[in-house]
C-alpha cells in the first residue's frame, strides 16, 4: 500500500489555513507528499492511530516552499492504515 491521503478537508481557522485528512502507507515505501496552498507552514503533524501501535511515534516530515505552495514530504517508518494529519499555515 503506497502512501495515500483520503477525506482531505481544507478550512480557515482564524487567519490560518488548515488542511486535515487521513493517510496510509507502508514501511519501506517511497516518501509521500501533500501539497498545501500557503507560503508558510507552522505545523505539519502526521500520526499513526492504528489500534495495534504500541505508542504514538513522530512521523518525520520535511516542508519545501516553492512560491506560494508548500510541499510536505512524509517519511513513513512503519506500516500505517489509520493515520491522521493536520497542516496549519498561512
Amino acid at each position: 500500500m503506497a502512501f495515500a491521503t483520503t477525506n482531505v478537508k481544507s478550512s480557515v481557522f482564524g487567519n490560518q489555513r488548515v488542511l486535515v485528512g487521513d493517510w496510509t502507507g507502508d514501511v519501506g515505501d517511497a516518501a509521500g507528499t501533500v501539497e498545501f496552498a500557503g507560503g508558510r507552514v507552522y505545523l505539519a503533524k502526521f500520526t499513526d492511530q492504528d489500534g495495534t501501535a504500541p505508542y504514538q511515534i513522530e512521523i518525520p516530515v520535511k516542508v519545501t516552499i516553492t512560491g506560494s505552495v508548500a510541499t510536505v514530504t512524509v517519511y513513513n517508518q512503519s506500516s500505517v492504515t489509520t493515520g491522521r494529519f493536520i497542516i496549519v499555515g498561512a
